[in-house]
């Protein structure tokens, strides 16, 4: 739904612990749900990734999510994309499945699509703060993450992402499909580390 921000997770936000990697207790977590500013898996077909990272069960998801972030939804928001699709940005964008990378996962997905508004991503945050359950709300550190997914997306040359058919590049290397769908590595890390100085800068986190 992770470098440093573990750190300020643990301390602020005790329920991510579980529900953050929204897997069942029988499964077990692979490295790849905690993928790190240092980690490298450009070499690693997007496949076999995929096979690796611990993806969501549809049936587990609350309905809340289901209903704005699913494009079978009949009110889903523009930039909905299915469980594997978000999956496979998630693995794009090196991103774990924290409530941070989970914003910025989302947030970019929103912002690389060619006709989302400003009066989408309102929507999307009020109902997520009131209608999401409490294990999967983003308060406002996480969604600094999403105004940076959303500005990264925005900034993408190629466009709506959310609807690639990621099964035709499963024998492609993540590093070839980063290039091909424009996403630059060191510009997502920068975007992380700029997450890392402002919660590091926040009196709250500070004083956690």
């Amino acid at each position: 739904m992770v470098a440093v921000l573990n750190i300020h997770e643990g301390k602020s936000h005790p329920q991510q612990t579980n529900s953050n990697s929204k897997e069942t207790s029988n499964t077990t977590v692979s490295p790849l749900c905690a993928l790190t500013a240092d980690s490298d898996i450009g070499g690693m077909k997007l496949g076999d990734a995929y096979q690796k990272f611990v993806k969501d069960q549809q049936a587990d998801i609350p309905l809340s999510v289901w209903l704005i972030e699913n494009p079978s939804s009949p009110i889903s928001l523009p930039g909905s994309v299915d469980l594997r699709g978000h999956d496979c940005i998630h693995l794009l964008l090196n991103r774990g499945m924290s409530l941070f990378d989970e914003a910025f996962v989302i947030g970019y997905t929103m912002g690389n699509c060619a006709n989302i508004g400003n009066h989408h991503i309102s929507i999307y945050k009020l109902f997520s703060k009131i209608c999401f359950p409490d294990a999967y709300q983003f308060n406002s550190f996480h969604m600094r993450a999403f105004d940076f997914g959303f500005m990264y997306g925005q900034k993408v040359k190629f466009q709506n992402i959310h609807k690639v058919n990621f099964d035709q590049y499963s024998d492609q290397p993540i590093h070839d499909l980063r290039v091909h769908f424009g996403i630059n590595l060191m510009e997502v890390h920068c975007l992380w580390k700029a997450e890392q100085i402002l919660l590091n800068s926040s009196p709250l986190m500070a004083a956690a």
